[in-house]
């Protein structure tokens, strides 16, 4: 029976090392991990492997014949770690046993640093990952990045600014418990362009961010800035978005966007997640701006266009919302279906060619779990002392979703 110990060596400085750690790193015949971990332990006298995939740490232990090995992790063992694939893999192999063994990660240690408590933080990796960091940063008051080489605090920073979020206090950890450790202290727009170290950290302060509680409510359709552009209403809006079945990661098309009402209302829902609202009137995407400014939600693109062309460059989508077609809609629907065969789509329209239009669509490329609503929608108007019911247009609601059929 092989026995794994996966070592977190905490921060970096093996100062902050603890007794079990070191037990286990003398228990162990075989030390593995990245050149950087293993240097410190060169004296030791033990067999070391260098590897920090997965995949080659688990063969190597499976094929060679020690009997105890010890996997160095950066950090602490269970955020963001290699142990997390490595003990996936292990843990099918009934002749190996393992253990996690826990260190103090870059989070606890920075916060210390700053005399701040890290219970309420939001917290996530670019290592390797692509995140939407601006709808992490507008539902969060703070937000924890573990940064990577290509997308470090630098070029983070000059992406909040031009989102307009350039004010945002953020604070950079780089080299953290080593002798060179640099912490900066700024606004965004300051450190925007800034070179730092592949070892670095940020966290981003936002006073003003968007309750989660926001997503929640229905809007007024009173609240939206809306000019003269057509605007999806309140009680359309939601059954419509509803229908979209969000989740918080989602990248979402509003397509015909108008003022930004959907895209809005969905954006609010969306706190890891992207909304491209597509307008192809200049006077209507200036108002979809205001919108983002007043509810705050710069989780919303813009795109000045008319689909299919629009859409074409915009990644993949999980949820599409047609509030405007322009004639276009079995072009937009397949270029949909192209870019994500399961996409869910909901159509509005209000004339009855356009209701047949998406009827053969929906049919013609196979759509699951199709419903059809016609919602004809009436509200009160005080007219002296009487209230009297004023009839909006009735509107099809038109949803469904790609049967998983490629449709290029």
């Amino acid at each position: 029976m092989k026995k794994v110990y996966i070592i977190g060596l905490g921060v970096g400085n093996l100062s902050y090392m603890h007794k079990k750690s070191e037990e286990a790193v003398n228990d162990s015949e075989c030390l593995i991990g990245a050149g950087r971990m293993l240097k410190s332990f060169v004296g030791s006298g033990k067999t070391t492997y260098e590897s920090s995939n997965a995949e080659n740490i688990c063969k190597y232990i499976e094929q060679s014949r020690f009997n105890s090995y010890g996997i160095m992790v950066s950090g602490d063992s269970g955020f963001y770690s290699l142990s997390k694939k490595i003990t996936e893999i292990i843990a099918r192999k009934n002749e190996i046993i393992v253990e996690n063994i826990p260190a103090i990660s870059s989070l606890q240690y920075f916060t210390a640093k700053l005399n701040i408590p890290w219970d309420d933080i939001n917290y996530l990796s670019a290592h390797g990952r692509s995140i939407n960091v601006v709808s992490h940063v507008i539902f969060n008051e703070k937000t924890f990045i573990l940064t990577g080489s290509d997308f470090g605090p630098g070029a983070i920073c000059e992406l909040l600014t031009n989102k307009g979020l350039g004010h945002l206090k953020v604070s950079v950890g780089e080299n953290l418990s080593y002798e060179n450790e640099r912490i900066v202290e700024s606004e965004a727009e300051k450190i925007a362009g800034m070179k730092f170290e592949s070892l670095s950290v940020m966290l981003i302060h936002n006073n003003d961010f968007i309750s989660k509680d926001e997503g929640l409510r229905s809007i007024k359709d009173e609240e939206f800035i809306t000019g003269r552009a057509p605007m999806t209403k309140s009680e359309v809006r939601s059954l419509s978005v509803g229908k979209l079945k969000l989740k918080s990661n989602y990248t979402v098309y509003d397509i015909g966007a108008g003022t930004g009402s959907v895209s809005v209302e969905a954006a609010l829902k969306l706190h890891g997640g992207t909304v491209y609202a597509v307008e192809k009137n200049s006077q209507a995407a200036e108002l979809i701006y205001k919108n983002i400014q007043k509810f705050k939600t710069r989780n919303i693109e813009v795109v000045k266009g008319s689909a299919p062309l629009a859409i074409e460059s915009l990644p993949k989508p999980d949820a599409c919302f047609v509030g405007g077609s322009s004639g276009n809609m079995e072009q937009i629907i397949k270029i949909v279906l192209a870019k994500n065969p399961n996409v869910n789509i909901v159509v509005n329209t209000i004339t009855l060619q356009s209701l047949n239009e998406a009827l053969s669509c929906i049919e013609k490329y196979k759509f699951e779990n199709v419903e059809i609503i016609n919602a004809s929608v009436s509200k009160s108007k005080k007219v002296g002392k009487y209230d009297m019911m004023i009839g909006q247009n009735p509107i099809y609601i038109i949803s469904g979703n790609g049967s998983g059929v490629l449709w290029g």
